[in-house]
Parts: structure tokens; sequence; C-alpha cells
């Protein structure tokens, strides 16, 4: 679990201007706490003052919001088309805005050293220093040694994050299994339990019918049971208390039928979650992973 400054330090970047107070609060730390690790961060250069509200019948009390001009943050997004990987970079302030794009990039394959030229041309203009880069990559790439690289070349954190994982962060329920289901793809999966997101790994790997890349959205039949034996296998694993799935193919006939099948193979589990059907976000899963890659 994150340590008291990186839970404040996440909630500043998540959102618009906060208080001392309401830090604390979000935070789970006194209200002492808070506004030591706020000063320190003021005293950096990462986090400023934002302005004094009313605090209702006493003195004004004032707002902290994230310094866009304390650094830049980079986000590199890679997908398959084909037998070639397409993808692009973003490059924004420390509110996520965006400051510079890349044209689409394509490889063949991905070694660790993939982003270096690109990174050393556009990452650094106007001197900032780098403060994190977040890589979006298929979960089927082989491992490439990209994230201990980048860490080591250019001194900041790297962290790998997907769509299910950014997903999960938008959640309110804790102990929620978010499944993001995309067409043509293979699925992904993140729990959000305990005040942390935790990534499930390589789903594709486990036992199906018919691998997911190949899958025949018209066929129902296939579709409920491809589905259900995914919810199954993951709450007999994970035993959330329930679970959202994320995807453009819902329909009332189908969902009704992946419910049916599901409570019939998890009968004889004690506690079986509820499941929560969810289109896909209008916003598009390119901006929200921008966006969460900022926090």
């Amino acid at each position: 679990m994150p340590n008291a400054e990186e839970r404040i330090r996440r909630l500043l970047r998540a959102g618009e201007a906060v208080t001392r107070p309401a830090l604390a609060r979000q935070a789970g730390v006194s209200a002492v706490m808070a506004g030591r690790i706020v000063a320190r961060l003021v005293a950096r250069g990462e986090v400023e003052e934002a302005g004094r509200v009313p605090s209702g019948g006493g003195r004004p009390v004032m707002q902290y919001r994230v310094a866009a001009g304390y650094g830049r943050l980079v986000h590199f997004r890679v997908e398959r088309a084909g037998h070639v990987l397409r993808g692009g970079a973003v490059v924004t302030d420390m509110r996520g805005e965006p400051l510079h794009r890349s044209r689409e990039m394509s490889f063949a394959m991905l070694h660790a050293e993939s982003l270096d030229d690109w990174l050393d041309a556009n990452a650094r203009r106007g001197g900032a220093p780098l403060r994190g880069i977040t890589l979006s990559l298929p979960e089927t790439l082989p491992p490439c040694g990209m994230e201990e690289h980048l860490a080591h070349r250019y001194g900041c954190p790297v962290r790998r994050i997907n769509a299910a994982l950014a997903l999960a962060m938008r959640e309110t329920r804790d102990d929620t299994l978010v499944l993001y289901l995309p067409r043509g793809g293979v699925p992904q999966g993140a729990h959000k339990r305990r005040g942390g997101t935790v990534p499930c790994g390589q789903l594709h790997l486990l036992p199906v019918q018919v691998p997911w890349e190949e899958m025949d959205y018209a066929d129902a039949t296939l579709v409920v049971e491809t589905v259900s034996r995914l919810v199954m296998l993951l709450t007999c694993t994970l035993s959330p208390r329930r679970v959202a799935l994320y995807a453009d193919f819902w329909s009332g006939k189908l969902t009704t039928r992946i419910r049916y099948n599901c409570s019939a193979k998890l009968e004889r589990c004690p506690n079986p979650p509820s499941l929560h059907f969810r289109p896909l976000p209008e916003e598009g899963m390119e901006a929200i992973l921008a966006r969460t890659a900022a926090r």
C-alpha cells in the first residue's frame, strides 16, 4: 500500500485544487501529518497554493494543486495491428495537460531501447525534468526489459498500465474486479481492493474455448460460455464482491444469459459476486489512459 506522502501526491494529481483537511480525510491520515506533507511538497515546488475558500463559518482555508511546471510526464501506448506494433506517445505537464504528441510510430518488435531517441528529442523540451513514464503495451507482448531500462536511463518512475487498471481506478466501490473485454483483443483485468489497484496479469493464458482474438461475437452461445468461464476462474481465485465488465457488445439477452450461466457455475461459492455490465466510456480509452498516466 502506498505511504502517506504518495497517497496525498496521487490525490493532488487526480483532481482539482483541494484543501489540507480534505487531503487528510481522503488519505486516511491526521490533519497534522497532511499539513507537514503538503508543506514539504510546496517547498520542493511540486505543489502550489491555489487560493482560499470559505470553511463554513471559520477562516478561509487554502487550497493546493499540483504545480504544472514541476516537470513532464510521458505516456506511451502501443497496440498490435496484424504483425506490426503501432503506437504513439504524449508528453503532458504534471496536471495531465498535453504538451506534445508523437506521430504514429511503427515497430516490427519492441526492445528496451525502442523509445530512447524519441524521449531524448521530445520529453525534456523547455528544460523541465522528466518525472514519470507510463507504458500501455499489449498483454501478449513478451518481456523486453523496457521498464527497467527507462527507469535507469532517465532516473524517474516507470510503470505499466492498461485499460482495466485505468477503469478500476475510477471505481468508487472497494473489492471490485474490473474486466475490460476489447472486441478482437485479449481481456484485461484489475482488482480494486484495500485502497489499491492491482492488475490481474495475462488473462489470455487462462483456458477458454477459443483464443480471444478469434472470438465470433455473433455467436452468442460462445460469448456467454467464454465470458462466464473467465468470471468463474477469477472469482474462485480473487473472491471479489462485485465484477464490473466493460465491453461494446452487451445486449439485454446476452447479459441475462451470462448472469444465469455464472450463477450456475458459482452455485457452491459461499459469496458469489454481483455482476455489472457496463458500456465502454464515451470519452474513449486513449483519453482515460492519458489522464491515468498523470496520477
